[in-house]
Protein backbone atom coordinates (compact mmCIF):
# COMPACT_ATOMS: atom_id res chain seq x y z
CA UNK A 1 0.00 0.00 0.00
CA UNK A 2 1.31 3.45 -0.95
CA UNK A 3 0.98 6.32 1.48
CA UNK A 4 0.89 10.02 0.65
CA UNK A 5 1.36 12.69 3.30
CA UNK A 6 -0.75 15.82 3.01
CA UNK A 7 1.49 18.86 2.57
CA UNK A 8 -0.95 21.04 4.45
CA UNK A 9 -1.41 19.10 7.69
CA UNK A 10 0.86 16.04 7.44
CA UNK A 11 -1.94 13.48 7.63
CA UNK A 12 -1.11 10.07 6.14
CA UNK A 13 -3.61 9.15 3.42
CA UNK A 14 -4.05 5.79 1.69
CA UNK A 15 -6.71 6.65 -0.91
CA UNK A 16 -8.97 9.39 -2.24
CA UNK A 17 -8.58 12.68 -4.02
CA UNK A 18 -8.65 14.83 -0.89
CA UNK A 19 -6.92 14.72 2.48
CA UNK A 20 -9.03 12.87 5.00
CA UNK A 21 -8.24 15.51 7.62
CA UNK A 22 -8.19 18.94 5.93
CA UNK A 23 -9.72 18.18 2.52
CA UNK A 24 -6.67 19.40 0.57
CA UNK A 25 -6.58 17.94 -3.00
CA UNK A 26 -4.13 15.04 -3.18
CA UNK A 27 -4.34 13.74 -6.74
CA UNK A 28 -5.14 15.15 -10.15
CA UNK A 29 -4.82 13.91 -13.71
CA UNK A 30 -2.16 16.42 -14.72
CA UNK A 31 -1.53 15.12 -18.24
CA UNK A 32 -5.17 14.09 -18.93
CA UNK A 33 -4.31 10.47 -19.61
CA UNK A 34 -6.88 9.07 -17.24
CA UNK A 35 -4.24 8.14 -14.65
CA UNK A 36 -4.15 10.42 -11.59
CA UNK A 37 -0.79 11.53 -10.27
CA UNK A 38 -0.03 12.55 -6.72
CA UNK A 39 0.36 16.31 -6.37
CA UNK A 40 3.37 17.60 -4.53
CA UNK A 41 2.90 21.17 -3.45
CA UNK A 42 5.90 23.47 -3.54
CA UNK A 43 7.60 23.94 -0.17
CA UNK A 44 9.43 27.18 0.59
CA UNK A 45 12.97 26.44 1.77
CA UNK A 46 15.66 28.95 2.69
CA UNK A 47 19.02 28.13 1.19
CA UNK A 48 21.44 27.55 4.09
CA UNK A 49 24.33 28.84 1.99
CA UNK A 50 23.09 32.10 0.42
CA UNK A 51 19.71 32.73 2.17
CA UNK A 52 17.75 32.67 -1.12
CA UNK A 53 14.20 31.34 -0.74
CA UNK A 54 13.45 28.44 -3.10
CA UNK A 55 10.02 27.11 -4.00
CA UNK A 56 10.86 23.42 -4.04
CA UNK A 57 8.97 20.39 -5.28
CA UNK A 58 11.76 17.89 -5.94
CA UNK A 59 14.75 20.19 -6.52
CA UNK A 60 17.84 19.37 -4.48
CA UNK A 61 20.00 22.46 -5.08
CA UNK A 62 19.56 26.20 -4.64
CA UNK A 63 18.52 28.05 -7.79
CA UNK A 64 20.86 30.92 -6.90
CA UNK A 65 24.16 29.50 -5.58
CA UNK A 66 23.77 25.81 -6.47
CA UNK A 67 24.39 24.65 -2.90
CA UNK A 68 22.62 21.51 -1.62
CA UNK A 69 19.26 22.17 0.04
CA UNK A 70 17.83 20.38 3.07
CA UNK A 71 15.44 17.49 2.44
CA UNK A 72 11.88 18.56 1.64
CA UNK A 73 9.52 18.12 4.61
CA UNK A 74 6.89 15.67 3.38
CA UNK A 75 5.00 15.62 6.66
CA UNK A 76 4.73 17.47 9.93
CA UNK A 77 7.21 15.10 11.58
CA UNK A 78 10.43 16.96 10.81
CA UNK A 79 13.03 16.94 8.04
CA UNK A 80 14.53 13.86 6.43
CA UNK A 81 18.32 13.70 6.48
CA UNK A 82 18.32 13.89 2.67
CA UNK A 83 21.21 13.26 0.30
CA UNK A 84 24.54 12.50 2.01
CA UNK A 85 27.51 14.84 1.59
CA UNK A 86 29.62 14.11 -1.46
CA UNK A 87 33.24 13.02 -1.44
CA UNK A 88 35.81 15.56 -0.29
CA UNK A 89 36.90 18.08 -1.21
CA UNK A 90 33.38 19.44 -1.43
CA UNK A 91 32.63 22.70 -3.21
CA UNK A 92 31.35 25.30 -0.75
CA UNK A 93 29.49 28.30 -2.26
CA UNK A 94 31.74 31.36 -2.12
CA UNK A 95 28.99 33.52 -0.64
CA UNK A 96 28.86 31.19 2.37
CA UNK A 97 32.64 31.23 2.76
CA UNK A 98 32.60 35.03 2.92
CA UNK A 99 29.74 34.98 5.41
CA UNK A 100 31.50 32.57 7.74
CA UNK A 101 34.80 34.42 7.64
CA UNK A 102 33.80 38.05 7.68
CA UNK A 103 30.27 38.24 9.06
CA UNK A 104 30.73 36.28 12.27
CA UNK A 105 30.32 38.27 15.47
CA UNK A 106 33.97 38.00 16.58
CA UNK A 107 35.39 39.26 13.27
CA UNK A 108 32.91 42.13 13.04
CA UNK A 109 33.53 43.27 16.62
CA UNK A 110 37.26 42.98 16.08
CA UNK A 111 37.00 45.09 12.94
CA UNK A 112 35.04 47.72 14.88
CA UNK A 113 37.68 47.81 17.61
CA UNK A 114 40.56 48.00 15.13
CA UNK A 115 39.66 50.37 12.30
CA UNK A 116 37.91 53.32 14.02
CA UNK A 117 40.44 53.26 16.88
CA UNK A 118 43.61 52.52 14.90
CA UNK A 119 45.33 55.48 16.54
CA UNK A 120 45.05 53.89 20.01
CA UNK A 121 47.09 50.96 21.31
CA UNK A 122 44.76 48.80 23.37
CA UNK A 123 41.71 48.68 21.10
CA UNK A 124 43.55 47.51 17.95
CA UNK A 125 45.28 44.77 19.97
CA UNK A 126 41.90 43.54 21.24
CA UNK A 127 40.41 43.91 17.76
CA UNK A 128 43.13 41.94 15.99
CA UNK A 129 42.84 39.16 18.56
CA UNK A 130 39.07 38.96 18.04
CA UNK A 131 39.36 38.97 14.24
CA UNK A 132 41.95 36.19 14.34
CA UNK A 133 39.72 34.15 16.64
CA UNK A 134 36.71 34.67 14.35
CA UNK A 135 38.71 33.59 11.30
CA UNK A 136 40.06 30.55 13.14
CA UNK A 137 36.57 29.33 14.08
CA UNK A 138 35.30 29.99 10.55
CA UNK A 139 38.19 28.08 8.96
CA UNK A 140 37.63 25.13 11.29
CA UNK A 141 34.00 24.87 10.24
CA UNK A 142 34.89 25.31 6.57
CA UNK A 143 37.47 22.51 6.89
CA UNK A 144 34.79 20.20 8.32
CA UNK A 145 32.35 21.09 5.54
CA UNK A 146 34.91 20.75 2.77
CA UNK A 147 37.08 17.85 3.95
CA UNK A 148 35.21 16.31 6.89
CA UNK A 149 34.25 12.67 7.29
CA UNK A 150 30.51 12.13 6.88
CA UNK A 151 28.46 10.43 9.58
CA UNK A 152 24.79 9.87 10.30
CA UNK A 153 23.64 11.84 13.32
CA UNK A 154 20.48 12.52 15.28
CA UNK A 155 19.00 15.77 16.56
CA UNK A 156 18.71 15.48 20.33
CA UNK A 157 17.12 18.82 21.07
CA UNK A 158 16.08 22.03 19.32
CA UNK A 159 14.78 25.18 20.99
CA UNK A 160 14.61 28.95 20.58
CA UNK A 161 17.38 30.97 22.21
CA UNK A 162 15.35 33.75 23.83
CA UNK A 163 18.49 35.47 25.09
CA UNK A 164 18.98 36.88 21.56
CA UNK A 165 16.44 38.89 19.59
CA UNK A 166 16.71 40.58 16.18
CA UNK A 167 13.60 42.21 14.70
CA UNK A 168 11.45 40.17 17.05
CA UNK A 169 13.05 36.85 16.01
CA UNK A 170 15.04 34.43 18.14
CA UNK A 171 17.75 32.11 16.79
CA UNK A 172 17.62 28.36 17.24
CA UNK A 173 19.81 26.27 19.49
CA UNK A 174 20.46 22.70 18.32
CA UNK A 175 22.06 19.76 20.10
CA UNK A 176 23.01 16.70 18.10
CA UNK A 177 25.10 13.56 18.37
CA UNK A 178 26.91 11.26 15.99
CA UNK A 179 29.28 8.34 16.05
CA UNK A 180 32.73 8.55 14.47
CA UNK A 181 34.09 5.76 12.29
CA UNK A 182 36.11 4.61 15.31
CA UNK A 183 32.93 4.18 17.36
CA UNK A 184 33.27 7.28 19.56
CA UNK A 185 29.97 9.02 20.39
CA UNK A 186 30.20 12.80 20.03
CA UNK A 187 27.64 15.29 21.34
CA UNK A 188 27.80 18.75 19.79
CA UNK A 189 25.79 21.97 19.78
CA UNK A 190 24.99 24.70 17.31
CA UNK A 191 23.92 28.09 18.67
CA UNK A 192 22.81 31.17 16.76
CA UNK A 193 21.05 29.26 13.97
CA UNK A 194 18.77 31.77 12.23
CA UNK A 195 17.79 29.69 9.20
CA UNK A 196 14.01 29.51 8.91
CA UNK A 197 14.11 25.84 7.83
CA UNK A 198 14.79 24.96 11.46
CA UNK A 199 11.08 25.42 12.16
CA UNK A 200 10.55 22.06 10.42
CA UNK A 201 13.03 20.21 12.62
CA UNK A 202 12.01 17.97 15.51
CA UNK A 203 13.96 16.04 18.17
CA UNK A 204 15.03 12.59 16.93
CA UNK A 205 15.31 13.83 13.32
CA UNK A 206 18.10 12.05 11.45
CA UNK A 207 20.71 14.32 9.89
CA UNK A 208 24.10 14.28 8.21
CA UNK A 209 27.20 15.47 10.03
CA UNK A 210 30.71 16.15 8.76
CA UNK A 211 33.64 16.14 11.19
CA UNK A 212 37.42 16.44 11.11
CA UNK A 213 39.11 13.06 11.20
CA UNK A 214 41.82 14.17 13.59
CA UNK A 215 39.52 16.24 15.79
CA UNK A 216 35.88 15.04 15.72
CA UNK A 217 34.92 17.71 18.25
CA UNK A 218 34.99 20.05 15.23
CA UNK A 219 31.89 19.19 13.25
CA UNK A 220 29.02 20.71 11.31
CA UNK A 221 25.54 19.67 10.26
CA UNK A 222 25.22 19.12 6.49
CA UNK A 223 23.83 21.18 4.88
CA UNK A 224 24.37 23.99 7.42
CA UNK A 225 21.64 25.20 9.73
CA UNK A 226 23.02 28.74 10.29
Amino acid sequence: MEYIYCHKCGTKNTAGKFCSNCNTPLIVDKNKDGVPEFVQEAVQLECPWCKTFNKVIDETNCKNCGGPLPAIPHSNKGLDKGTPPGNSPRIIPKIYVRKLKYRNIHFMLGFFFTVPFFWTILFPIIGIFMMRYGLKKANQKLSALEYGVKAEGVLINISKDTSQTVNGRHPWFLEYEFETNSGKLITATKAGAWNSNNRYRRPNDKLWVVYLQGNPEISAIWPPVD
